[in-house]
């Protein structure tokens, strides 16, 4: 079953590239809305004191438009982002949320069904075709304690023996439910993005912060950021957040295969997960689905972390998001990419790496 959900995937990939280029200048996705946290939200991005501390949403990777009529230049902020790279790209606007449906703190447990309801409401009253991002899973891994086994979690969905982070079988429910959501909505195309690889944050604790003195590992010891992870950066942290993360990449991964294979027309399978039946909804004409695994092979430099809190983009780093979900992502000397080795020290660190060409696409 998996196996021919990834043919689907790869033949409706093939047939969209060649669809784009039998007809140039036109224009693919008019309207653009985020199911995400505050990566979304462009929080902290300025990254200079003082410190908003805040979300910085004309930073965003994904709907920021502050370019004006020079449709092929970034605003003042430096981002160049997705939505403005489309725009520069047809030379005509695009339709984005504003604010959209991001929210810092959210999770793919707690949030992400509220968040696809909003994203249905707006893209169902804007021009088509659509895109509707799907951006979650940093938060399910960060909110826990910083302690690996707590004798009680808020939730049953909370796992106890692991921070108290979001179980997986939660997590593939609640982000099934998510998706029977959008896909309701006709010419819409879920472009589900895998997460960062956070760990990769223990790298970098010696970049100095802006918040006042010291370094990023004192400022993560002094504040709760990540703390789950960053409290110490040890080599039990790295390990149980990255083999956490990459549970929930896997998930959306298989998942979005999944949905990507269903017919026009046709439903979801029903599934038991996390304790729900989840499932049935049926697939609007037009709607679409692909996964993009570009976030979480991407290996990321200390000049893309914010110096407010050492764990947000910077506007740099919101810049390079936005040009890897428009243009993709190629793997090679001049851009090594994390290889997953099987060892989730090494692979938690990003700290082998793939020189090869390879090409991850992007959501366009």
């Amino acid at each position: 079953m998996k196996g021919r959900a990834y043919t689907v995937v790869i033949l409706a990939a093939a047939l969209f590239i060649i669809s784009v280029s039998s007809a140039p200048g036109q224009l693919t996705i008019r309207t653009i809305d985020v199911a995400g946290d505050s990566i979304s939200k462009g929080f902290n991005a300025g990254s200079a004191f003082p410190c908003a501390n805040a979300d910085q949403e004309n930073y965003n990777w994904l709907t920021s438009n502050t370019h004006g009529n020079f449709f092929c230049t970034a605003g003042s902020e430096n981002v160049f982002s997705f939505a403005e790279r489309l725009e520069c790209d047809f030379g005509t606007n695009v339709f984005t949320a504003n604010p959209n449906h991001a929210a810092s703190g959210a999770r793919m447990l707690s949030d992400f069904v509220n968040q696809a309801n909003g994203i249905k409401t707006f893209l169902a009253g804007e021009p088509a075709p659509r895109l509707a991002a799907v951006f979650l899973g940093h938060n399910d891994n960060c909110s826990g304690t910083l302690t690996k086994s707590n004798t009680s979690c808020s939730s049953p969905d909370l796992d106890p023996g692991n921070y108290c982070r979001t179980k997986p079988g939660a997590f593939e429910r609640e982000f099934r439910k998510g998706l029977e959501i959008l896909m309701s909505v006709p010419n819409t195309r879920i472009g589900v993005v895998a997460p960062v690889r956070v760990s990769q944050l223990c790298n970098f604790g010696a970049k100095s912060n802006c918040q006042g003195a010291g370094n990023c590992q004192f400022l993560w010891g002094s504040v709760s950021i990540c703390g789950s992870l960053t409290r110490d950066c040890s080599s039990t942290r790295i390990i149980d957040a990255y083999t956490t993360v990459k549970a929930y990449r896997d998930i959306l991964m298989q998942v979005t295969a999944e949905y990507a294979a269903i017919p026009e027309g046709g439903n979801s399978r029903l599934v038991l997960i996390g304790g729900e039946m989840v499932g049935g909804a049926t697939k609007a004409q037009g709607t679409t689905f692909l996964f993009t695994d570009g976030p979480w092979v991407y290996k990321f430099n200390a000049d893309q972390l914010s110096c407010c809190d050492c764990f947000h983009p910077s506007a740099t780093g919101q810049d390079a998001l936005a040009k890897l979900m428009k243009n993709g992502l190629d793997c090679s000397r001049l851009q090594p990419c994390c290889k997953d080795t099987g060892d989730a020290l090494t692979d938690g660190k990003c700290g082998r790496t793939e020189t090869k060409r390879f090409y991850y696409r992007g959501l366009f």
